[in-house]
C-alpha cells in the first residue's frame, strides 16, 4: 500500500511519547533506539511545519494518585514505583531537541494508543486531517497501537521506519528478541494490513 500525499494541510505528524523518560540517556525507561531516532524525527517536524502539515505530540503520563494506572503498574515497575512517567514533572516533558512550538498540541494519554480516552480524534476531524504519519516510541507498543487504531478509523497511516524505536525484549515465555528484530517484525506486520512503511527521506520527498 502506498498512499498519495496531495495536500499537506490534511496530514498530521504524530510524535508519539518522545518524552524525557523514554528519550533522555540514563532516564528510567530510556529507549536507546528512540534516542537515535531524534535527528530523523526533528527533520520530519521541520519539514511538516514548513509545508503546513499539523504536528501533534503525545506524552504518556500517570497521576500521583495512581488512579489512571490500571494494569500498567503490573507490566512496568518504574510506573508502579512512580520513578517514571509521573504527570506534571520534567520527566514527562517532550525531549528538548524536538520540543513543541507554541500552539502545537500535546495530548496526554494513559494507555498505549493515542486514541484511547483522549480527544485526538476530535482534534483531527476538526482540522480535516485524513493522513497520519507515525513517529516516536515504542514502535511495537504505543506507535503500533496508535497506527492500528488510526487504520480502524480509516485514516491513511504512514509509519516512518527510521523515526520510530523499540528496545530489547527479554524472554518472558516466548523467547528473547533484540530491538532490531522487534523493529523488523513490527514493521513487517504493519505493512501487511495496517500501514504504509516509509523511510524518512522518501516521505519528505513526497510531502
Amino acid at each position: 500500500m502506498k498512499f498519495e500525499l496531495n495536500n499537506p494541510t490534511k496530514t498530521a505528524l504524530l510524535v508519539i511519547d518522545m518524552e524525557n523518560d523514554f528519550v533522555k540517556p540514563g532516564a528510567p525507561m530510556c529507549v536507546p533506539m528512540a534516542t537515535k531516532a531524534v535527528p530523523n524525527i526533528k527533520k520530519l517536524i521541520d519539514v511538516c511545519r514548513k509545508k503546513g502539515a499539523t504536528v501533534i505530540y503525545t506524552t504518556h503520563v500517570h497521576g500521583k494518585d495512581r488512579g489512571d494506572m490500571g494494569l500498567m503498574s503490573g507490566f512496568w515497575p518504574p510506573i508502579d514505583s512512580q520513578e517514571a512517567l509521573v504527570d506534571n514533572t520534567p520527566s514527562t516533558e517532550i525531549y528538548s531537541d524536538i520540543a513543541p512550538q507554541e500552539g502545537e498540541l500535546v495530548i496526554k494519554k494513559h494507555r498505549y494508543s493515542a486514541f484511547y480516552n483522549t480527544d485526538l480524534e476530535t482534534q483531527l476531524r476538526n482540522r480535516g486531517i485524513d493522513t497520519l504519519i507515525i513517529t516516536g516510541t515504542v514502535t511495537n507498543m504505543c506507535c503500533e497501537s496508535t497506527a492500528r487504531d488510526a487504520q480502524f478509523r480509516d485514516y491513511k497511516t504512514i509509519f516512518v521506519s527510521e523515526a520510530t524505536g523499540t528496545m530489547d525484549h527479554p524472554d518472558l515465555g516466548a523467547g528473547a528478541m533484540s530491538a532490531e528484530d522487534v523493529q523488523k517484525a513490527t514493521l513487517t506486520s504493519l505493512s501487511f494490513c495496517v500501514a504504509e512503511i516509509a523511510p524518512a527521506d522518501e516521505f519528505i520527498e513526497r510531502l
